[in-house]
């Protein structure tokens, strides 16, 4: 296995001290910076760096830890939040927060927290490995009514309050689910989160203009706070010449 890539980003430095030495302890882990400025932090840790855990305190200045989570969650594959404060959990959670841990941490407790993603993010994978499926079937309309959806007709799921509009080549179809849960099923796939509303299959993206994606009809708008795992994937696809 290999070791975990972790920051911590606290303004007290007692605190630092605490999650870096439960770190450096577990030979999984590993310490790659720590921030007791939260504006820093922001500015230097990029996707890149293949952060594993971001272990981020809440009540910081300048800057809250929830306000920093929706700017770094697409820099690191999980983030924690870890907080004195348990008014905060409802918000963390709006964010994708993998854990919500209060304060005083101890170390059993912390390590559990890391084990318990972990094999939570286990059996996503084999989920999503088991259930390759091509198609999927929606309730609309009349109680007992369910559609059926090929994936790769799906050009992107766009939230629009309490329901998901599923845009296809054809049409759209508005379904009562979250993005949350739409991420959650289509985890591993070349489907992308590019915005705080809008969830888009890469292989149907014609075109990237600036902050924005042609796809079919329709334009795409690309937040700034999303667009870094796709831009990634872009990367990767990008045919260049190299004399």
């Amino acid at each position: 296995m290999e070791q975990l890539r972790c920051v911590v980003i606290d303004d007290e430095k007692h605190s630092i001290s605490i999650l870096s030495d439960y770190i450096e302890t577990n030979q999984n882990l590993t310490l790659v910076k720590t921030y007791t400025d939260p504006l820093v932090a922001l500015s230097e840790i990029s996707i890149k760096d293949k952060i594993d855990f971001i272990f981020l305190d809440i009540d910081m200045p300048d800057i809250t830890g929830i306000e920093l989570a929706k700017k770094l969650v697409n820099r690191a594959r999980f983030i924690v939040f870890t907080t004195a404060f348990t008014k905060y959990a409802v918000e963390a959670f709006e964010v994708d927060a993998s854990r919500y841990l209060v304060k005083p941490i101890s170390k059993p407790k912390f390590i559990k927290t890391v084990w318990d993603i972990l094999e939570s993010e286990t059996k996503k994978i084999e989920k999503s490995k088991q259930s390759g499926r091509k198609f999927f079937f929606v309730s609309i309309g009349d109680r007992g009514q369910r559609l059926k959806i090929k994936k790769s007709k799906i050009l992107f799921f766009e939230s629009e309050k309490n329901y998901i509009n599923i845009v296809t080549e054809e049409t759209k179809y508005m379904v009562y689910l979250t993005m949350k849960e739409v991420e959650k099923d289509f985890w591993g796939t070349l489907f992308y989160r590019v915005h705080r509303s809008f969830f888009v299959n890469a292989e149907k993206v014609e075109k990237v203009i600036g902050n924005t994606l042609k796809m079919g009809s329709y334009v795409v708008p690309m937040g700034n706070s999303y667009k870094d795992s796709f831009n990634e994937f872009l990367e990767r696809k990008t045919l260049r010449s190299g004399r």
